[in-house]
């Protein structure tokens, strides 16, 4: 990328410090007047930072809650939302992936609200309430960008709902290389593809504009030029636009949210545990390809453009070159090998979440579905 660029993009932005270093989160805390903190936090992640991110709270009343699962699910935030509430913080902090963050996200929201949660995780009610405190989000991973997302991924007995408010995103947000450079290679590898499907998926969206597809596009253009050094090589100038391109597909997909290989990623998740950035790795290819066939020239465009920021002309060389990428980030390209068979193609379909579908550029039908459905496991055979 340009120097201009460079410049233009990594600033102190609404209390949003992205390669910054830490040092910010002290005066964060002070600017919130905070006495009392409940920090929701990855137990992993925090025991990896914990002489780096320690030292800013022990000034602090703080309550820890990390007693909670991958992906995030309705009794871990129910548990997590008692003792925010028996604790009652003045300020709110989230530290790790994007369980993590959406797990910080749906607590700090849905403590302070009269209607019933799974109501409006369900999408029954709309009849939201702010937030009683602020909440200040510091991923470890470069791949979510929930930091930047208005919505939070939440499980009831394994099916995905996607809870939505402008109430829930955070305030307040560090995202920084001191915070993801120790991610194992698998980790690195499975957040670097979440952010690549979803600025994909943005892109092509049936909301996007103007503002989504900038972000879109220069997230796909610094993941594709730093990726490989940053998981492979650990070089800090190529972790730090990965943390960039990152928080750029979360302010990407906040505007437009995610499309199909979102959609059928979810049972792999909950069904068969392959970790989200692994599944949507497996689904964007065949969407990709089934979308091109049955889409209009406006459509076509935009996947050209795709194949254009990776360097090939065709569909089946940018599934080889998919491929590829995801070997070299030690991403398993066998999905049989997670025990899933062709008679879960079923499962998977059941499972879509209809909101993200809406949300794809063209129209697919259930038949269309299982053609991508059966394309990835062709694909990924």
């Amino acid at each position: 990328m340009g120097q201009k660029f460079q410049r233009k993009i990594i600033v102190f932005e609404n209390h949003k410090f992205i390669n910054q270093g830490l040092k910010p989160l002290e005066q964060l805390i002070k600017n919130f007047n905070s006495k009392k903190i409940f920090i929701i936090n990855s137990k992993q992640a925090y025991h990896s930072l914990h002489s780096k991110i320690s030292p800013f709270f022990k000034p602090y009343d703080c309550q820890f809650f990390d007693k909670f699962e991958d992906n995030p699910n309705i009794e871990d935030i129910k548990r997590g939302i008692k003792l925010y509430n028996d604790f009652s913080p003045d300020l709110c902090v989230a530290i790790g992936g994007g369980s993590a963050l959406d797990m910080g996200k749906s607590i700090n929201f849905l403590a302070n609200q009269s209607e019933s949660i799974e109501n409006l995780i369900m999408g029954k009610s709309k009849n939201f309430l702010e937030p009683k405190v602020s909440l200040i989000a510091l991923p470890t991973t470069a791949g979510t960008g929930a930091e930047e997302t208005s919505f939070s991924v939440i499980y009831i007995e394994k099916t995905k709902y996607s809870l939505s408010s402008k109430f829930i995103k955070p305030n307040s947000i560090i995202a920084d290389i001191s915070l993801v450079y120790d991610m194992p290679k698998y980790l690195a590898g499975c957040s670097s593809f979440d952010a690549l499907t979803q600025s994909i998926e943005s892109y092509w969206a049936r909301g996007s504009d103007s503002k989504s597809s900038f972000y879109a596009i220069e997230s796909i253009k610094l993941i594709m030029d730093n990726m490989i050094d940053a998981v492979n090589n650990k070089k800090t100038s190529n972790i730090k636009k990965m943390v960039l391109a990152s928080n750029f597909s979360g302010k990407a997909i906040n505007i437009t949210k995610t499309t199909v290989a979102h959609a059928l990623s979810y049972s792999l998740t909950s069904y068969f545990k392959i970790p989200h950035g692994h599944s949507v790795a497996f689904f964007l290819p065949p969407s990709l390809k089934i979308t091109f066939e049955i889409a209009d020239q406006k459509v076509k465009s935009k996947i050209n453009n795709i194949l254009n920021l990776f360097g090939v002309y065709t569909i089946d060389d940018f599934i080889k070159k998919w491929k590829e990428l995801m070997k070299t980030c030690d991403l398993n390209t066998n999905i049989f090998s997670y025990g899933l068979t062709s008679n879960d193609k079923e499962l998977i379909i059941s499972k879509v979440n209809p909101e993200r579908m809406n949300n794809h550029p063209v129209e697919l039908s259930r038949q269309n579905l299982k053609q991508i459905v059966s394309e990835m496991f062709y694909i990924f055979s």
